[in-house]
């Protein structure tokens, strides 16, 4: 597409007519990441900060601001969505933000994955600013898209990022793939591992990265090891079950 789907041949501000396109499922899903310090990573994995359950309040929000974002986004369409998840991750420095939109209908949701994925961030800010008042929201991004007559759009580091992860198989792994097809060859996998302890930074998961390098080894694309607390695995299915994954 050359042309911007928003304005008309005066320039004008439009909204886009969408009376004419076929209902289909449509999915999309974003990501960003709050830059912040160890010190607020470590009080937000132990629940202690001043403010309490910081990542059930960034997670209401963000599904609340999908479902606002034809009152935010001036062209927006408003949307029946389906389903809206929101999860969080963590590196030393970072809390990573993940949203899922899902709708049937004429257009796509990539606007409300990305709403999602800011308004979480911006609560996770706020609800850490006593301590880091310098934390800064970054990378909102579209990952993949799903549905109407585009069809399926991957991010195109985020393919190049599964290449790499491809080739760093074992030089036996690629002789045995050579011999006959892989178990798991074109389909996809999520680990979920329910551990409060791992959950706050107490206890170390051994158990998830084993099995998702051997599912990686029988040839399937894996996601995770997803890390949640007990209370919250009910959250943790629902997000793997959001990219219909063959096998949890």
């Amino acid at each position: 597409m050359s042309e911007l789907s928003h304005v008309d041949r005066e320039g004008r501000a439009r909204m886009v007519d969408v009376s004419a396109k076929a209902d289909t499922a449509r999915i999309a899903v974003a990501a960003g990441e709050l830059q912040t310090t160890a010190d607020v990573i470590r009080l937000v994995r132990a629940d202690d900060m001043p403010k309490a359950d910081v990542l059930s309040t960034a997670r209401i929000a963000g599904i609340n601001g999908a479902k606002k974002t034809s009152e935010l986004i001036p062209l927006c369409h408003q949307l029946a969505l389906s389903s809206v998840n929101v999860s969080f991750g963590f590196t030393d420095t970072t809390i990573t933000i993940e949203a899922t939109a899902k709708t049937k209908g004429p257009t796509g949701v990539e606007m409300e994955a990305l709403t999602a994925v800011a308004v979480a961030g911006l609560t996770l800010h706020d609800m850490v600013k006593a301590v880091d008042p310098a934390a800064t929201l970054n990378g909102v991004r579209l990952v993949t898209k799903e549905g109407g007559k585009h069809g399926h759009w991957v991010r195109p580091e985020a393919e190049q990022h599964a290449g790499h992860h491809h080739e760093k198989h074992t030089a036996h792994e690629k002789a045995a793939a050579a011999k006959a097809p892989l178990a798991g060859e074109g389909r996809t996998a999520a680990v979920v591992v329910a551990s409060t302890g791992v959950a706050a930074g107490t206890r170390t998961d051994t158990t998830g990265p084993v099995l998702a390098e051997w599912l990686a080894a029988q040839g399937f694309s894996v996601r995770g090891p997803l890390v949640f607390a007990d209370s919250d695995i009910t959250y943790g299915l629902e997000d793997a079950l959001s990219r219909e994954p063959d096998l949890i």
